[in-house]
């Protein structure tokens, strides 16, 4: 009887792939937080992860669109959505002869061509101001990380089209999309928990918390310590309600609960200590209940109502709640401390400093962009006559493209060129929101009414407020690239349906009647 083969076959898989792969796991385990161990670990997550990925490439792009989380095995930790968009694109055109019965193409032309025009900019752009500048590979400039994402949100809105999406992940997913902001929260929370939980910080951006880190020297100094990660906690939750189930939804007293942590998330926002954030707020609930047509039901008493009874509450103790609280309301005609006051008009004034020195560099601007370029002297020199008192405090931020408006991030990294794509971008942006709020599937109505009225919203935020093309750029981009994806493409009003009556004519010599066909429209 012939030995069977199975030993062999197992011993043969030992040998070639798991005592390799032990080794090398040992290896990477020796020195954990070397950047070798964390790059290798990385791609063998990546490695195993793949038959995931696969399969729910798509899905995963879309949790992570909102989500703060970094691809920290890679040169310069980009986002992880940068990485799964060009992953996701990848297995999309690879696997679509496989599928062509069951895929469809959700873009819009005009949106598309609008992309396009605009990654040509910035390839004109970058080509024109001497390079995308990569620092991490060895160039004089640095400024490249801003170019890989203005690419990788092209790259990521056509990964997310070339998938539609089944009626029940459409409704899920588009309200999961929003929640997935709240992963911000992690990095305030590893620090809070003290050394042990550092290690996070490599999936986690520490941008939220330079804050909270340097709470001491900024209460010393008699700023406000803000919490930055619990704005987009606030947001996740709160967006992620109205998405789901629409502000009469929210207002539902059948419902408390959804109010009750509707309140918890602006509570989150306010604790941010940022006014733009409220002023956010104001204009999604604003846009959503018109476009509701609340207003003409009860619940514009309800709204009057809470108004008064709110107000009421901000005037008595207005200047007894925390500090981050009182300088999210220190735009209003309310009473604060001084030291929130003084710290948001600080805040206003270097910014409308720094306008005015970059309203002057438009016309040098105009016809080919500064783009994203930064010569470190020239921001180091910038930092050292900052400290002397020679510059203002604008001017560093200045240097770094950090224009913290909307508008101005546009024209001067990419001249006129750039406003029209991105003017061009918008308006298809608004047709493919709103044709599918009109005339999409009515099981989408909410979701898609939610879409269009954080868009709206969030196009005036960008405007007048505070807006940067590279993060904003992904944000309009993913939510039409979601939308479509969710309605299988933008969605056309209803065409008159043409019908044949028969109408009987009347005959002078009384014989019998013949119907004559026309068409009718209905």
């Amino acid at each position: 009887m012939l030995p069977s083969s199975k030993p062999f076959l197992g011993t043969l898989f030992a040998t070639t792939f798991v005592i390799p792969l032990a080794i090398l796991v040992g290896y990477f385990v020796a020195d954990p937080l070397d950047s070798k161990s964390l790059v290798g670990f990385g791609f063998l997550f990546f490695f195993f992860s793949l038959p995931f990925l696969i399969y729910l490439h798509h899905t995963v792009l879309i949790l992570c669109s909102t989500a703060f989380i970094n691809a920290f095995f890679l040169p310069g930790e980009p986002q992880m959505w940068m990485l799964l968009a060009g992953v996701s694109l990848l297995i999309s055109v690879i696997s679509r002869p496989l599928h062509r019965q069951s895929q469809v193409y959700c873009g819009n032309r005009s949106l598309d061509l609008s992309i396009v025009f605009i990654l040509g900019v910035v390839l004109f752009t970058m080509k024109a101001t001497g390079g995308a500048g990569f620092n991490i590979l060895g160039a004089q400039v640095f400024g490249g990380r801003r170019y890989v994402t203005m690419i990788a949100v092209v790259i990521g809105y056509f990964a997310l089209i070339l998938n539609p999406l089944s009626l029940e992940k459409a409704k899920s997913l588009g309200s999961i999309f929003w929640v997935m902001s709240c992963t911000s929260i992690l990095g305030n929370l590893a620090f809070a928990l003290g050394p042990s939980f550092y290690f996070l910080f490599y999936l986690f951006p520490v941008d939220f918390v330079i804050s909270q880190a340097n709470a001491n020297n900024i209460t010393l100094s008699g700023g406000v310590v803000r919490l930055s990660g619990l704005a987009p906690l606030g947001f996740g939750l709160l967006f992620g309600l109205l998405a789901r189930f629409g502000l009469g939804g929210l207002l539902d007293w059948r419902k408390s609960w959804r109010l009750a942590v509707a309140l918890l998330a602006i509570l989150f926002i306010l604790m941010a200590g940022f006014r733009s954030n409220l002023i956010l707020v104001m204009l999604v609930f604003m846009v959503l209940f018109f476009m509701e047509k609340l207003h003409r039901t009860v619940y514009s008493l309800v709204l009057v109502g809470f108004l008064l009874i709110s107000s009421s509450v901000l005037i008595g103790f207005s200047d007894k709640m925390p500090l981050t609280v009182q300088r999210s309301l220190s735009f209003l005609p309310l009473k604060v401390e001084a030291v929130a006051k003084a710290d948001a008009e600080g805040s206003l004034n270097w910014r409308l400093d720094m306008w005015r020195v970059v309203v002057a560099d438009i016309p040098r601007y105009f016809w080919v962009g500064k783009g994203f370029s930064i010569n470190p002297t020239d921001l180091y020199f910038s930092k050292i006559a900052l400290r002397r008192g020679f510059y203002s405090p604008s001017e560093a931020a200045r240097l770094a493209g950090d224009y913290h408006n909307g508008p101005l991030s546009i024209i001067i990294p990419f001249g006129i060129l750039g406003v029209v794509g991105f003017t061009w971008f918008l308006t298809s942006v608004y047709w493919v929101l709103r044709n599918n709020y009109k005339y999409g599937n009515p099981e989408l109505r909410t979701l898609n009414r939610f879409f269009l009225a954080f868009f709206l919203a969030r196009l005036v935020f960008f405007v007048v407020f505070f807006g940067a093309a590279t993060s904003d750029f992904w944000l309009f981009a993913s939510i039409a690239g979601l939308n479509l994806s969710m309605n299988r493409g933008m969605a056309k009003a209803p065409q008159p349906i043409q019908v044949s009556a028969q109408i009987p004519v009347a005959n002078v010599d009384e014989s019998p009647t013949i119907p004559s066909k026309s068409p009718v429209l209905v």
